[in-house]
């Protein structure tokens, strides 16, 4: 290398003297010269240098923004892993972890107009951009149905006699969801459930895995136009397999929910379990009860749980 650097400067001169009438001798001189310079670059192989620095520096950028950005929703890769499926969760406070769809709507569907192909709703909170979820339900629900119908649609389908079924004011007005629906532009993006656990949040809503034993608590959202109350004790035994090997269970339901007009919440809570470790997996479980009851407010320990609709 101190060789090169010797010849270097030398050789920038006489390059450096091609601009110029030469004589035979100096032509042969630069020549030599020019030839010395492109053995010299292609030795050094600076070309390739300069490129992988480029590279590198590309990488540095790349891997810079990278840290930058939000992680995505996370995609489940196994069957267990189903809960947390294009699923946010919040903190220890209100706000989701790894929100990053900017600000959104919490909404509460009360009906479907055919006519217009679209579901009908209120407005009763938001998600901030930065993830945070903010409550105020004060709108009022202009569409509701007789309270005492609720044996017809309870979504829990946790009661098997109806007629176990009591009602104070049973022609007041009464919607119950439990979830809410999540709108960007008009458009459902997600729904949103509270409970403390990612199952139990879950299996809730799923028609096939209701009767799952995962413990814990869902809310539900419920708006009256009237006070009224549902009252409800069942205790039930019977077999639930639908694999042929018997899953025999006694469960214990109850209602005890007296609702004030306006908005109220709802807790479903499953407690107790019984487990069939030798049955298929979706039939491993069940639960031994389910204890639905009235809350003032959402509890400190629940969790918020995104669930992305955009899949």
């Amino acid at each position: 290398m101190k060789t090169i650097h010797k010849i270097f400067p030398i050789l920038i001169i006489l390059i450096g003297c091609t601009g110029f009438s030469q004589t035979p001798e100096q032509q042969k001189m630069i020549d030599k010269a020019l030839k010395m310079r492109d053995s010299i670059m292609e030795s050094l192989n600076l070309e390739e240098v300069q490129r992988k620095a480029e590279q590198q520096q590309k990488r540095l950028e790349s891997d810079k923004q990278s840290n930058n950005t939000t992680s995505p929703i996370p995609k489940a890769i196994k069957n267990e892993d189903k809960y947390w499926k294009n699923t946010l969760a919040s903190d220890s406070g209100n706000t989701l972890k790894n929100w990053n769809n900017g600000d959104a709507d919490l909404v509460f569907n009360y009906s479907y107009d055919p006519g217009k192909d679209k579901v009908q709703y209120v407005k009763i909170g938001v998600i901030r951009a930065d993830g945070t979820i903010a409550l105020n339900p004060i709108n009022k629900v202009p569409i509701l149905k007789p309270i005492k119908e609720f044996k017809d649609n309870n979504n829990f389908f946790d009661i098997h006699n109806p007629d176990v079924y009591q009602y104070h004011n049973e022609d007041s007005g009464f919607k119950l969801n439990a979830y809410l629906s999540v709108y960007q532009n008009d458009k459902q993006i997600g729904i949103l459930t509270i409970g403390n656990s990612e199952k139990v949040t879950r299996n809730l809503l799923t028609s096939g895995d209701l009767y799952y034993g995962d413990e814990g608590y869902l809310l539900s959202w419920v708006y009256v136009d009237e006070a009224c109350a549902i009252m409800a004790h069942e205790n039930w035994k019977g077999d639930l397999s639908n694999t042929g090997t018997p899953l025999l269970v006694e469960t214990t339901v109850t209602y005890d929910l007296s609702f004030k007009p306006g908005w109220n919440l709802v807790k479903t809570e499953v407690i107790g379990k019984y487990e069939f470790p030798n049955a298929p997996e979706e039939d491993r479980s069940r639960y031994k009860k389910h204890v639905h009851t009235m809350v003032p407010s959402i509890p400190d320990d629940a969790t918020y749980y995104f669930r992305s609709t955009l899949y």
